[in-house]
């Protein structure tokens, strides 16, 4: 128990001498508290019992500053605890957040967005609570506890017995009940980023469900994820709240127990005095506050190790994707272009670790510098699979695929970015402007750069005609613009960093033929002899091509110009036929 919790004290390292302050503090206001208790003896029977105004007032006075110490140090402690707990959420989240940039699509497979940000928000907040209290209470308890057996020893033998029954009764109470909350703070968190899944598809697709007027149906899911949290969150709670009236209700039966016995020997004579009663009864106190503050701290302790371990879960997670020690950085200015794929077979890997079904079986296909392919097949066939291996976004299952004859396994991830460029199929804007949207890959472009992209991606005419242009805002995933001019937003910001590999994944799908021809026209204008590749699932698209391949199933099953495979596959007659119309069968005959 709590192993992920005591992983986290690795990033102290740096700040040994506040922690060790903070404890000393802490010790300090301990000493100070005990030897106030202490001081009840000397202030009953040497100061009332024995009329003597004098030994009252002195010990009224240290007592009074004993109180201002005990109260001082306590609070440079509490001081001390938030820093050290906001500093580990502030170290955490960034070194999460850090961990998350390294992954692949393949991480992101397992990880799901609401996972993510349930870890990252909420996790990280009861590590920070649990950071705050283990600080405070690190050394507070067990030292109260040994001093105040040691001082009842010395001071009242007799009734030792009472606290060691109490500690025993208490800590007893604390170990049946404590595993218990463990476990349910970790069902409770598990359901919780169920429900923050729910949430965040919800939200995400809140236009679909007004679409199809289906808001009773997202409210009935979301309440069945609420209702399976809340089953562990009462439970959770319900322990919680039944803990400290528990452990309050066994001090007040001890401590009528010690006073009654207590009582009757100072009645009887039998060794023991009120002010050694009274003393007693202080230590008593000093053994049960502690186990009592334990027994509320202690779950927040354990809500901080099962988020601990969920953060912990993804820190040590993998990236699917890496670099070689001796990866290999290329000059894009060197490159010419030439892609090769070699007996390429890839599967998509489940959380189990075991892979799915081949989504792409043993491909052969060599692109020439600046040819422009077309990779044409229907949704399924393995066409987004196909181009998402080049800039390593997944690696091959077997097989490879080199740049120039050399392995994208053996380059430098962030320089194999910059040589490929890829504009993917859901055109995603971020907050800001369009600036910063278009020279996102490439920060220190120049705006003339910025501008040709924008023209070749027919983006030029609807900036240039908004009030302020390129500095116009950009709202929350683009929202703010239309589908179409998300593509050519996002195909603009691809040309702006001057790929020597460029990839559109059908990223002129919301544009219509017209926008689309001017745009395929304008590309190869600006890129000046760049490998281009086109993934589509209309003809129209890569008519032009100086290649296309056709893809099925996940397997290459034509290549050749348009009217090479007009004369030569059925099934790219077949697709010619539906999306163009006419006989394609005299269409070939017709281009033969």
């Amino acid at each position: 128990m709590l192993k992920s919790f005591r992983r986290m004290f690795v990033i102290y390292k740096g700040y040994r001498l506040r922690l060790l302050l903070s404890q000393m503090l802490l010790l300090i206001s301990a000493l100070a508290s005990i030897s106030m208790a202490a001081m009840n003896q000397q202030l009953i029977n040497e100061g009332l019992l024995a009329g003597k105004p004098l030994v009252i007032i002195g010990a009224g006075i240290w007592m009074a500053v004993l109180a201002l110490v005990a109260g001082g140090a306590m609070a440079g402690t509490a001081a001390l605890a938030v820093f050290f707990a906001q500093g580990t959420a502030y170290l955490i989240r960034a070194e999460l957040y850090h961990k998350i940039q390294t992954f692949s699509f393949a991480n992101f497979d397992q990880f799901r967005t609401g996972n993510l940000l349930t870890r990252l928000s909420a996790d990280v907040n009861y590590i920070a609570n649990a950071v705050l209290y283990t600080v405070i209470l690190a050394l507070y308890a067990p030292f109260m506890l040994v001093v105040a057996f040691t001082l009842a020893i010395r001071d009242t033998p007799s009734l030792v017995w009472v606290l060691i029954v109490v500690s025993i009764v208490v800590l007893g109470v604390m170990g049946f009940i404590v595993p218990q909350i463990f476990k349910a703070y970790a069902r409770r968190q598990k359901r919780l980023e169920e429900l923050n899944n729910t949430l965040q598809e919800n939200l995400a697709g809140m236009r679909v469900v007004k679409a199809f007027v289906r808001e009773n149906l997202e409210i009935e899911r979301f309440a069945a994820r609420s209702n399976a949290m809340r089953e562990p969150a009462f439970d959770a709670a319900f322990r919680v709240a039944a803990l400290n009236p528990i452990l309050t209700a066994i001090a007040q039966i001890f401590t009528a127990l010690a006073i009654g016995i207590g009582g009757r020997q100072v009645l009887t004579n039998a060794g023991l005095d009120v002010g050694q009663l009274v003393t007693f009864m202080q230590y008593l106190s000093l053994v049960v506050t502690p186990l009592a503050m334990m027994a509320i701290v202690v779950p927040f302790i354990l809500r901080g190790d099962a988020s601990a371990s969920r953060v912990f879960e993804v820190v040590d997670a993998p990236p699917a994707v890496k670099n070689t020690p001796d990866a290999k950085i290329l000059d894009p200015a060197t490159v010419k272009g030439r892609l090769a794929f070699e007996n390429v077979t890839f599967a998509f890997r489940r959380p189990d670790g075991e892979f799915d079904p081949p989504a792409l079986k043993n491909i052969n296909l060599t692109i020439e510098p600046g040819q422009r392919v077309g990779i044409l097949g229907a949704t399924g066939a393995g066409k987004t699979a196909l181009v998402n291996l080049v800039p390593r976004f997944y690696d091959a299952t077997e097989g490879r695929i080199t740049i120039d004859g050399v392995d994208v396994r053996e380059i430098d991830q962030d320089n194999l970015r910059q040589i490929v460029g890829i504009a993917l199929q859901e055109a995603v804007l971020f907050q800001g402007d369009l600036r910063f949207n278009l020279k996102f890959a490439a920060p220190d472009a120049p705006d003339e750069t910025m501008f040709a992209a924008a023209k070749a991606a027919d983006a030029y005419g609807f900036v240039t005609n908004l009030p302020q242009m390129w500095d116009a805002p950009v709202a929350r995933r683009g929202y703010n613009f239309s589908g179409g001019q998300r593509q050519r937003l996002a195909i603009s910001r691809t040309l702006t960093a001057q790929p020597r590999i460029l990839i559109l994944d059908d990223s002129t799908s919301a544009l219509d033929v017209a926008t689309e021809s001017r745009v395929q026209a304008a590309i190869p204008e600006f890129t000046n002899n760049v490998t281009t590749i086109y993934i589509a699932q209309r003809i129209s698209a890569v008519i032009d091509l100086d290649l296309i391949v056709l893809m099925e199933n996940g397997a290459i099953v034509a290549t050749g110009t348009h009217e090479e495979l007009l004369a030569s596959s059925p099934l790219y007659q077949e697709i010619y036929a539906s999306q163009l119309g006419g006989d394609a069968t005299t269409a070939a005959e017709v281009q033969v």
